[in-house]
């Protein structure tokens, strides 16, 4: 018995219900178990373009990536046939702009904590030596500090609770 009828049909081979030759050039790759992924990659590029794909690449390690990302495509694409992999970019995405908003919301608030700690230690100045009697900048930058910080945090508690709905 020759090592292709050994090993079974590939799923290659088995989709197209045709015997599977020993040198068949997706047997390494579609095994008769990934019957599933090949019959998603077939449904997208179609065997053909499959093999001419395989024989464009070089080295069989490059070879069998190119396959697994050709499976994990396809398997996107028949999860989400309009958008595919560019769904899963944008929510990506959209993960990362909100953490990069809670990151920005963490320095702030730790700025406005740091400038309370400062106050606290350094000594007021005398009213004498400030401009005109007002409020000094340094105080009112950490008002501001104070104040959007409490914006966003109100807004992102907001948010949160939306998405609750």
């Amino acid at each position: 018995m020759n090592d292709a009828g050994a090993r079974g049909k590939c799923a290659a081979c088995k989709y197209q219900r045709k015997r599977c030759q020993e040198n068949c050039p997706l047997a390494p790759f579609f095994p008769s178990n990934k019957f599933e992924d090949f019959k998603n990659v077939n449904r997208l590029y179609k065997v053909s373009t499959i093999i001419e794909m395989l024989n464009s690449v070089a080295d069989n390690e490059k070879k069998a990536k190119m396959v697994e990302t050709l499976i994990l495509e396809a398997k996107i694409r028949s999860e989400n046939p309009v958008y595919g992999s560019i769904a899963i970019q944008n929510k990506l995405k959209l993960q990362i702009e909100e953490t990069m908003k809670e990151i920005d919301l963490v320095k702030k608030t730790t700025n406005y904590f740091k400038e309370l700690r400062k106050r606290a230690f350094c000594p007021k100045k005398n009213e004498e030596t400030s401009t005109s009697g007002t409020q000094s900048f340094q105080g009112h930058k950490s008002d501001s500090t104070l104040e959007k910080a409490t914006t966003i945090t109100v807004n992102l508690a907001n948010q949160d609770v939306e998405k609750d709905r």
